[in-house]
Formats: C-alpha cells, sequence, structure tokens
C-alpha cells in the first residue's frame, strides 16, 4: 500500500526562514526530520510506504492538493510570518491555516486532515475541529519516536474509514 502524506508546515516557507537564524531553527528542523524518517523507514513492518510531499506554500494549497493528489494532509495549526505579511499580525497565524482549511474542505470534504500545534488548548482544538480538521496532535510529542507508530496507525484507520 501506497500513502502519500502532503505536508504543510510553515518551517518549509522561504517567508519563515527569511525571518529566523538557522540557530533557532533547529529545534524543528531535528522535529521534522525526525518525523520525514518514521514515516519513510523503509524497514517498517506494515507494508505501507509513505511519502512525504513538504511544502510552506500554504497559500497554494489547491494547486498543491490537485497536483500531488495526497491521501492525507499533515498541517501546522500557526503560520505566523504569513499571518504577519497578511494581516500584520503574527498573532493571527491560526487563520491562515483555518482558512485553507475550511477550502479544502468545500473542495475535498473527504480528504482527512491531521492538524498540530506545540501546546494546543480546548480553543484551538474546538476551532479546529469547528472548520473541519479529521484528528490534532500535540507537536511536541509527534517527535517521540513512540509516537511515529501512532501517527502512522491514524493514518491508516483514517484511510481505511474514507474508503469505507
Amino acid at each position: 500500500m501506497k500513502v502519500k502524506i502532503l505536508y504543510f508546515d510553515d518551517i518549509f516557507s522561504n517567508l519563515f526562514r527569511k525571518e529566523h537564524k538557522e540557530t533557532d531553527l533547529v529545534w524543528d528542523d531535528n522535529w521534522v526530520n525526525s518525523l520525514e524518517n518514521a514515516l519513510t523507514d523503509s524497514n517498517d513492518r506494515l507494508g505501507v510506504n509513505f511519502s512525504l510531499v513538504k511544502s510552506g506554500e500554504i497559500e497554494s494549497w489547491k494547486r498543491i492538493v490537485e497536483e500531488e493528489k495526497p491521501d492525507v494532509i499533515l498541517m501546522d495549526y500557526y503560520w505566523p510570518e504569513q499571518a504577519l505579511k497578511k494581516y500584520g499580525d503574527r498573532k493571527r497565524g491560526d487563520e491562515i491555516s483555518m482558512d485553507a482549511l475550511r477550502e479544502i474542505r468545500q473542495s475535498f470534504p473527504d480528504l482527512p486532515v491531521i492538524s498540530y500545534t506545540i501546546k494546543p488548548d480546548r480553543k484551538v482544538l474546538d476551532t479546529a475541529y469547528g472548520n473541519g480538521v479529521t484528528f490534532f496532535l500535540k507537536k511536541v510529542s509527534m517527535a517521540v519516536p513512540e509516537v511515529h507508530d501512532a501517527l502512522k496507525y491514524i493514518i491508516l484507520y483514517l484511510l481505511r474509514n474514507k474508503s469505507g
């Protein structure tokens, strides 16, 4: 079985990278690498070939989804640099992903979307689920190797329910 994951995170955007020093991005880069390595590990006993398409261009989500035809989207909840550019306010970073999510739901209502952030609270979860996110995870725990398998199982569960 092949599973293509479209991985939207501001860490991949030129805008984010331009605003932050490489030394400030070490944790994020290590987090991304650990997740990528876990998902694309060819020694996986599940018999699933996960592939990742990474993008920091959330505003181009429709073109990317249509071109890549992912089975699932993994999407960061906060996009502060894009919010600063669009609204003049970094604190509105959640609006960037939630606007994209609402549009994704209109065009691709059955496409599973897993969102994450560092410290989700009740308001974040209510907003994400209210806008159509399929599943929500805490970002820090996603860096733990034991959670990598759980993420794979969640993705497979979502895909089974989507086709069932």
